[in-house]
C-alpha cells in the first residue's frame, strides 16, 4: 500500500531543480535574504549570481512554497526576506518505507477514519464549497478533490500541531534518542 504524496502541479516543477530544494530547506531553519540565501548555497558548493537566486525565489514564491515575511530598510535599499509557507520535508526514502511505517498507520487509521467521519458531520457543506472551487488538472481523469480538501486539513493540522510547544518537546527527545543509536 503506497501513501499520498499530495503535491500541485506548480509545486512538483518548483521542486525539480537541486538549487531551489536547498534554497527551500534552508528557509526551513530560519527567514533568509538574497545575499544570505547567495552565502549559505556557496558555503554548500553552489554558486549562484544574485539574479539566478532572485529567479528561483520567484519560481518558489509563484508555486506558494514560500512568501515574503519581512522587509528591511538598509542603506542603499532594501532587503527582503523569505521564509516557507507551509512545511514540507524533503528526504529520501527507503524503498520499503511503506512497509516500515505500515503497523504506525494501522495504529492510527481507526481514529483517523473517525476524525474523517466528524469532520464531514460538522463540515459537510464547507468541504464541497472548498472541493468545487478546485480546478481540475487537465492530464487526469479522475479528480478527487473532497479526498484531497481532506488531506490538506490533515495536512495542515499535523502542521500546526507539530509547531506546538508540547509535541516539539516530544519530537525533539524523539530526535535525541534516534541519534544516540
Amino acid at each position: 500500500m503506497s501513501i499520498p504524496h499530495v503535491f500541485r502541479l506548480d509545486e512538483v516543477k518548483a521542486l525539480s531543480d537541486h538549487v531551489r530544494i536547498a534554497i527551500l530547506d534552508m528557509l526551513s531553519e530560519r527567514p533568509m535574504s538574497v545575499q544570505d540565501i547567495q552565502e549559505e548555497l556557496r558555503r554548500r558548493g553552489i554558486n549562484k549570481s544574485i539574479n539566478a537566486i532572485r529567479y528561483h525565489l520567484k519560481v518558489l514564491r509563484d508555486s506558494g512554497l514560500i512568501r515574503l515575511v519581512k522587509v528591511e530598510e538598509v542603506r542603499g535599499g532594501v532587503l527582503k526576506y523569505y521564509a516557507p509557507s507551509k512545511n514540507v520535508y524533503l528526504y529520501e526514502e527507503p524503498e520499503d518505507i511503506s512497509e516500515l511505517i505500515q503497523p504506525l498507520i494501522e495504529e492510527v487509521t481507526p481514529e483517523v477514519v473517525n476524525a474523517i467521519k466528524k469532520l464531514v458531520d460538522r463540515r459537510r457543506d464547507e468541504l464541497i464549497s472548498v472541493a468545487k472551487s478546485l480546478k481540475p488538472c487537465p492530464y487526469c481523469y479522475t479528480q478527487h478533490f473532497i479526498e484531497h480538501v481532506i488531506l490538506e486539513t490533515f495536512k495542515g493540522a499535523v502542521g500546526k500541531a507539530l509547531k506546538m510547544e508540547e509535541v516539539s518537546n516530544l519530537l525533539g527527545e524523539l530526535h535525541k534518542e534516534a541519534e544516540e543509536e
